[in-house]
């Protein structure tokens, strides 16, 4: 039958890969597992399986992988930096939900740059001069993403350093930027401190609060090849300083389908405090076809091990807080409801609920956690020194005769 369900062997053994290599598939968006009644392992269908040899079998050029490859999940460029893959997340082979427990973003991002300390030095701090102190000044009361887009353009007109092409001034722009975006964000003078401490500073957060932005952050520091990513990496592609490179990611990211996401689960956690019915709150909007966000993920069908790793973390540090319970309360409602696992979105916003971070603190996390992944996406495609420049597969009028 064409849809008969294979199991994972199964599966595997028809593709001639490994247990691995098919959740790779998975991971990337080749092939879906699915739910199968009374078992516990996803199932496999078998037309997917043979349209997915056919493909294998063809090769990736020509007109099928043009007419698909900027389609949600085909890969479409090499990269040594993350891997999503049987529902895991790897940081050059580096599992991150082991680092969110003990890596600093400091530490994240010597893996991710592959470099040392070095770029971290105590002295190299962006300068706020005149002009980037009236930016500085006219950005403040704009939320944290805009304040960072303000201030990242004159900051890179303004810093010459940043137009080395040199791999290790590469990387002292990097930090540069992550303690720029940091110190704007956190409304304070850039600071060699580490991140999540500065962060902390700002927020009034205890030594609990701060470990758990920390972990928040590096679980936001990359996540391959998503639209704020590849925006990053087609302008770095020009040879464009590292500032606009993350201009433009900062730009993709604050699409409503994209970081703004954030925006719509606070919302919808302030609903469900203020209702103290979440089934109520989440039926009623079932009835009304309003899409209920924070949940589910496209790249990981058993859940986002983003938001596994970071809700397990908040019930460890603070289990008896109500802001933990609500949260904890309202994924397992929205499970029930909708059979989707909260993603990394929803884990965030939990965490800006529990701490009673500011407005926007969810998005803002994301903001400097992912400037790591951008910057190591800029250095990344640096190394390469070619200009990303796909074909556009023409569907107009013909040509007039």
């Amino acid at each position: 039958m064409a849809n008969q369900l294979l199991t994972s062997r199964e599966a595997a053994r028809r593709l001639g890969v490994s247990s691995a290599t098919l959740y790779a598939y998975v991971s990337r968006g080749l092939i879906r597992s699915h739910a199968e009644p009374g078992r516990r392992e996803r199932g496999y269908r078998s037309d997917e399986i043979a349209a997915l040899q056919r493909h294998r079998k063809s090769g990736r050029g020509g007109a099928a992988v043009a007419a698909s490859a900027l389609d949600f999940g085909r890969p479409l460029l090499d990269s040594a930096l993350t891997l999503i893959a049987g529902n895991q997340l790897f940081y050059r082979g580096q599992d991150a939900a082991r680092l969110a427990r003990t890596a600093s973003l400091e530490e994240v991002a010597a893996l991710l740059w592959q470099c040392d300390a070095f770029p971290f030095a105590v002295d190299n701090l962006p300068t706020v001069g005149p002009a980037l102190r009236r930016a500085w000044l006219a950005a403040a009361p704009l939320p944290p993403l805009d304040r960072c887009l303000a201030i990242l353009p004159i900051a890179g007109a303004l810093d010459p350093a940043s137009w080395s092409g040199d791999a290790a001034a590469l990387r002292r722009t990097g930090a540069r930027l992550l303690r720029l975006s940091t110190a704007a964000v956190a409304g304070r003078p850039p600071s060699p401190e580490p991140v999540h401490l500065q962060l902390a500073r700002a927020w009034r957060l205890d030594a609990t609060g701060a470990g758990l932005v920390r972990a928040a952050m590096v679980l936001m520091a990359d996540h391959e090849f998503n639209a704020s990513a590849f925006a990053a990496r087609v302008v770095a592609s020009t040879g464009a300083n590292l500032h606009a490179a993350l201009v433009a990611g900062l730009a993709a990211l604050s699409g409503p389908k994209h970081g703004g996401l954030t925006a719509r689960v606070a919302a919808l956690f302030a609903e469900a405090a203020a209702a103290g019915d979440i089934e109520a709150v989440l039926a009623a909007r079932l009835r009304q076809r309003i899409f209920i966000p924070g949940f589910g993920h496209r790249l990981y069908p058993d859940g986002d091990i983003r938001a596994t790793t970071l809700l397990a973390l908040l019930r460890e540090a603070l289990p008896d807080h109500p802001g933990t319970r609500l949260a904890l309360d309202l994924a397992s409602a929205a499970q029930r409801l909708i059979g989707r696992p909260p993603n990394i979105d929803f884990a965030t916003v939990a965490l800006q609920h529990v701490l009673g971070l500011p407005e926007h603190s969810a998005l803002a996390m994301f903001v400097i956690g992912r400037t790591v992944g951008w910057t190591a996406h800029a250095l990344e495609q640096a190394a390469l020194d070619e200009l990303i420049r796909p074909r556009a597969r023409y569907t107009g009028p013909p040509p007039a005769a």
